[in-house]
């Protein structure tokens, strides 16, 4: 194994990983200087990001696996069917949480969040669909 085979194998992951981390930050430094800073970073650090990201949970790790997986142009299609298939079922899972009566029970009852960041937390999992 080469440091050249190293890099190649690498680089996109280090990049697309880069690229994961960066929303997090840019995302709440533009909340904190909207009107009501205090609701908007409650509902989306204490409810929208963490339900995000736990839906989406088994799609992330496809950034590594397509590094790792695809090999040829065969392999290509079968990675591209297997995410089509898993992204679209989740969107699905993160609309209904999102827009049906799972919100409150999410929310409400498992999580438990005060009232004034529930629907901002709503309007934040509907624009992350």
């Amino acid at each position: 194994m080469t440091l050249r085979k190293v890099y190649t194998a690498w680089w996109p992951l280090a990049a697309s990983w880069l690229m994961m981390g960066f929303d997090l930050p840019a995302v709440s430094a533009t909340m904190a200087r909207l009107p009501d800073p205090e609701i908007s970073l409650a509902a989306y650090g204490g409810i929208v990001f963490p339900l995000s990201l736990l839906i989406e949970a088994p799609i992330i790790m496809l950034l590594s696996a397509s590094t790792a997986l695809t090999r040829d142009w065969d392999a290509y299609r079968k990675l591209r069917r297997f995410m089509l298939a898993s992204g679209g079922a989740l969107t699905l899972l993160h609309l209904a949480v999102a827009v049906t009566p799972l919100f409150d029970l999410v929310v409400v009852g498992l999580l438990q969040a005060p009232e004034p960041i529930r629907e901002p937390a709503r309007i934040g999992l509907i624009i992350m669909t």
